[in-house]
């Protein structure tokens, strides 16, 4: 009932005038009926039953409504349990010669507090839930492949042994007797083809690159391009000292020698490179690591004296570092020789920039592989990981005004600082150019986080610090597939939400469309509106059971038209427009794409679709490509 007209107009002439033992009211969120309500079902029932409809937040609305009734001598029944039918379900019952309570008010603010910790308890667990089906899902995967790997070394193992059983046999070594002659030229002939054949493969090897390499090539800079580079630099307006800051612990000397040369390399001049010995121990490290800084005499070297972690060796290179600009290079891995001459080269167009990082790939045994090719500055997508990453370059200033490195944080140090820099700016710019090789080693995460388990807590605490810094309640999970993080936002109030579905392709594609929403949507306060227009009549012969709302446009359709004249047939705060050929896969879809748009810095929302052989279809939607509106397609 939504308005007090309803409920005579649903009980009928005869029974507008009966008496009820109780009656039910699944209140809506909106207050504007209230009282009127509250006196009508006062007049018919001597019990009222509270119950929140969709969407309305009994923590709030109780309360109200309490207040209504008490004025028609129906107080609360506190001993009444309704508490299988919702937690914020209350009855009011008529109590002769008992006044309206004083504590009323205090008791109904008490559960109004304890209805809003549970809904958000009940959320948190929601989440929790869909996280831990991620999980299994993702165990079950693993579970399949080690069965099948399982099953392939039986296989293996039953193979060898037939494999000894026929060397044992007598008919193998007769026939080795008899084939022994005819063996000895055949073996030598062997030999001699590999040892004419090994030099080629390996010449073969060394000249086949991969397709990323190759491309890798033809853009990189050449010596040409980098004498005009340090040319060009001389001339720059602002050209500031660069301190490139890099902790060292136990690193081969052959990998930290390519590293400090890749720095000696760069065609900007005005660098500094501070080593942060870290305790190492080993003893051709620490024979070779003043050799080293002699090199140059922009080469600072400092020894800790003790193993203090990576954060602290960090924090000592800002405190020695001169340069009004720092960048992080880790032990054992390689900048190109133009890094440094990009950032500076960006801020002479750029002279606010605060933070500055660039794309870039991995060095394994055989070069350059898997690279990275990162977006502009995209806050939403830092939450997943840290795509920053390598190479980056923030002022110094920044860095110190956040308090440097943490040490609780190892392991996802820099993600923390970067965390702590956006808190203080938004001046942020992104090179699109590969910069930065990080080395594949075994304990390095380059080849996976399993190599650092640590760093996966370290980083989910790291975002859960970042949003309890700027007030938002959230949970961080993980996707144990990718292990990317994904927020899950707290709904401060779930406002209803018209689900507009144009009709296009028949009668049978949208009756599934809309089935599926039925079932597969747990969001509670939506309505589904089926737009037709002249030339498509079939929505009207839906099974009732189907909850959606119809409207029927006249005259030429289009797309935009269509979904205009849908907006102006709904009052609804949100507005989603939904394809008919779109199912929805998790009940919490709609909750989740909720969870972003009540941000006020968001204006839009976009999901990710897959094609029913789990390729991409669409990967959201972007603006500012075109003049237009596209989908990301991937």
């Amino acid at each position: 009932m939504s308005s007090p007209g309803d409920l005579t107009t649903k009980l009928g002439p005869r029974q507008a005038t009966a008496h009820f033992e109780t009656a039910v009211w699944f209140y809506s969120s909106g207050e504007n009926d209230d009282n009127r309500i509250a006196e009508a079902l006062s007049r018919c029932a001597d019990g009222i039953v509270l119950l929140p409809g969709p969407g309305s937040d009994a923590a709030r609305r109780r309360p109200q409504l309490v207040q209504c009734f008490e004025r028609f001598g129906l107080l609360p029944d506190y001993e009444c349990d309704l508490m299988e039918l919702d937690a914020g379900a209350l009855c009011l019952r008529r109590q002769p010669g008992v006044a309206a309570g004083a504590l009323t008010p205090a008791v109904e603010a008490a559960l109004a507090r304890l209805n809003r910790t549970l809904s958000d308890l009940k959320g948190s667990l929601q989440i929790h839930c869909s996280e831990l089906e991620g999980a299994h899902r993702h165990i079950a995967a693993l579970e399949e492949k080690l069965l099948k790997l399982k099953e392939y070394r039986r296989e293996l193992k039953l193979l060898r042994e037939q494999k000894r059983t026929l060397r044992k046999s007598p008919e193998r070594r007769v026939g080795q007797i008899l084939l022994a002659p005819y063996r000895l030229p055949e073996k030598l002939a062997k030999t001699v083809w590999k040892k004419l054949r090994r030099p080629a493969r390996e010449c073969r090897r060394s000249v086949a690159p991969s397709e990323y390499q190759e491309w890798f090539e033809r853009h990189r800079a050449t010596a040409r391009d980098l004498e005009r580079m340090r040319n060009e630099s001389r001339t720059f307006a602002s050209k500031p000292l660069i301190s490139v800051i890099t902790p060292v612990f136990d690193t081969p000397v052959q990998w930290l020698e390519e590293a400090i040369e890749s720095v000696l390399a760069q065609a900007y001049e005005n660098w500094e490179l501070v080593l942060i010995d870290d305790g190492s121990s080993d003893t051709d490290l620490l024979r070779a690591l003043p050799l080293l800084a002699a090199r140059d005499r922009r080469i600072i070297l400092k020894n800790l004296g003790k193993h203090e972690g990576i954060s602290a060796a960090l924090n000592q290179g800002l405190a020695l570092a001169r340069g009004e600009w720092v960048g992080f290079l880790d032990h054992d891995d390689v900048i190109e020789p133009d890094a440094v001459f990009q950032i500076v080269k960006l801020l002479q167009t750029h002279p606010d920039a605060d933070l500055i990082y660039s794309d870039e790939d991995k060095l394994g045994e055989d070069g350059v592989e898997a690279p990275l090719f990162k977006p502009d500055w995209s806050p939403d997508f830092f939450l997943s990981y840290n795509y920053v990453g390598h190479l980056t370059a923030v002022r110094r200033d920044i860095v110190q005004g956040t308090g440097g490195f943490r040490s609780q944080f190892d392991s996802a140090q820099d993600y923390d600082l970067f965390f702590r820099v956006i808190d203080q700016t938004k001046r942020i710019h992104h090179i699109p150019s590969v910069l930065y090789h990080w080395r594949r080693s075994e304990s390095s995460s380059a080849i996976s986080v399993r190599q650092k388990p640590e760093q996966l807590e370290a980083s989910r605490l790291a975002i859960e610090d970042h949003l309890k810094r700027r007030g938002e309640s959230a949970h961080v999970g993980v996707d144990w597939r990718t292990h990317a993080f994904c927020v899950r936002r707290g709904l401060l109030e779930a406002k209803k939400i018209s689900v507009i579905v144009l009709t296009c392709h028949g009668m049978e594609l949208i009756e599934r469309c809309i089935e599926s929403l039925t079932n597969r949507t747990s969001y509670p306060n939506y309505e589904i509106v089926i737009v037709n227009d002249d030339e498509f009549h079939g929505a009207s012969a839906f099974p009732s059971h189907f909850a959606y709302r119809t409207v029927r446009f006249s005259g030429e359709a289009n797309d935009s038209a269509l979904k205009n004249f849908a907006v102006n047939q709904t009052n609804d705060p949100w507005i989603l427009f939904l394809g008919e050929g779109i199912e929805p896969i998790e009940p919490d879809w709609l909750t989740i794409m909720a969870e972003h748009v009540q941000r006020p810095e968001v204006g839009a929302v976009g999901a990710r679709l897959l094609n029913p052989n789990a390729t991409v279809e669409q990967a959201g939607r972007v603006v500012g490509v075109t003049v237009f509106r596209q989908n990301i397609l991937v």
